[in-house]
């Protein structure tokens, strides 16, 4: 029996490991070429955020995988997120645990640094056991065929590669994006400018597009080299587009895709963005997303960073100026809200006091109602254990429910999220 070493990376030996390792284990793709550059080049990413298992009996790290360090938004409010990101075992050390202690020791960093979100983009079925659930869509899929698109068109408008000195235009294009969502990414300076450099060095770069009229409209437009399917992959394209703009781009992408011997285009893009309407309108049918895996590392914290964004939605509502407490019973821990004059005025773990107004959610989507991934009726659909308690064991005041899940609308809606790539 292997007594793995469970660690961090501390230097370029170990760093210089991560290569064949990942290599190995996601052949035939350059995965290792990734972990590779990033280490050296993506903003934020240090040794010590790669997590590491040893064998001791050859020195060689087995298993690891990266925190990446990214900075969300939440309706403007930065929010500091953990990606774990790049995992892999070699072959021959899998089915050892070896995740799961990596998992530990990850969490315990998570708590000791205040993040506020860990993410995952990977496998299915797999995360849910350390703690992960969907709840932000990832990966859309709008495949649009090439016939609807005419590349021969005359048009005015000019298509050329970014470059570093677009840096400025791509970030005030980011804070349009932003706007739009609930839940959005900030990529600073540095980070646009791996993008536009570092990142092309492995086969998950992509080129980035700026479409100018004469007349002064900017656009932007990005394309993976790789990805999901077989077709030319569009993930980014300014959220102002227009529609003339957006006939260009789509007649550039169509000779791209000629160029590249790629069967079709491929939206990754909100179905509300004026690039994803744009393709609906031709007939394209609103692609299904898969989703961000994301677990909440400190429930309270998070609710009272929402603190402004809560007692905006109770001021805009028929609950402005309200004066109750509101129980989040998660099935094992609760957490009240204690609310007045429509201002928030504590968070805590919930006593033996009774309240008043109480709703029942298993904790496992939480998650998925706070960042306003769905409605509390839409997770209802399946999960009958999601109401306002009320509602089945004092049905003579079920007026209180009714209130209680009016109120859950109110402060938790369903939100229209999207998330950029950052590497």
């Amino acid at each position: 029996m292997i007594n793995y070493i469970i660690r961090n990376a501390h230097d370029q030996n170990d760093i210089d490991q991560l290569k064949p390792l990942f290599n190995k284990v996601f052949h035939p793709e350059n995965v290792g070429d990734l972990a590779e550059v990033m280490s050296h080049h993506l903003p934020g990413l240090k040794p010590d955020h790669w997590f590491v298992a040893e064998d001791p009996t050859s020195t060689s790290i087995v298993s690891a995988f990266a925190l990446i360090p990214w900075q969300w938004k939440m309706a403007g409010i930065p929010l500091k997120v953990a990606e774990m990101g790049i995992v892999g075992t070699h072959p021959n050390h899998q089915g050892k645990g070896l995740m799961k202690r990596l998992n530990h020791r990850f969490d315990h960093r998570l708590q000791e640094e205040n993040y506020d979100l860990a993410v995952i983009q990977g496998i299915p079925g797999f995360y849910h056991k350390f703690g992960y659930h969907y709840c932000v869509p990832l990966e859309n899929h709008m495949e649009i065929p090439l016939h609807l698109m005419d590349e021969s068109s005359e048009t005015d408008y000019v298509i050329r590669e970014a470059t570093l000195k677009d840096i400025p235009f791509l970030k005030q294009q980011d804070e349009l994006y932003r706007q739009k969502y609930f839940l959005s990414v900030n990529r600073p300076k540095d980070q646009w400018a791996y993008l536009l450099t570092h990142s092309k060095e492995t086969e998950y770069g992509a080129d980035y597009w700026i479409i100018e009229h004469p007349k002064g409209e900017h656009y932007y437009a990005r394309m993976p080299y790789t990805g999901f399917g077989y077709g030319l992959i569009i993930s980014e394209v300014s959220e102002q587009i227009s529609w003339p703009a957006m006939e260009a781009l789509m007649a550039f992408a169509k000779r791209e895709a000629i160029k590249k011997e790629k069967p079709y285009i491929r939206l990754n893009l909100h179905h509300d963005s004026i690039a994803a309407q744009w393709a609906i309108q031709k007939g394209v049918q609103p692609g299904l997303s898969y989703a961000w895996q994301i677990k909440i590392i400190n429930k309270c914290s998070l609710l009272q960073k929402m603190k402004p964004i809560l007692e905006r939605r109770v001021l805009n509502s028929s609950f402005k100026g309200w004066n109750k407490t509101v129980r989040l019973d998660l099935y094992g821990e609760q957490i009240d809200l204690k609310w007045e004059k429509g201002h928030l005025k504590a968070i805590s773990i919930g006593s033996d006091q009774e309240v008043s107004h109480t709703y029942c959610i298993p904790s496992d989507l939480f998650a998925l109602l706070i960042l306003g991934h769905r409605s509390w009726q839409e997770l209802q659909f399946n999960r009958p254990d999601i109401a306002p308690m009320l509602q089945y064991i004092k049905p003579d005041v079920n007026h209180l429910a009714e209130e209680t899940g009016a109120l859950i609308e109110t402060l938790f809606p369903k939100c229209q999220s999207w998330i950029y790539e950052q590497y």
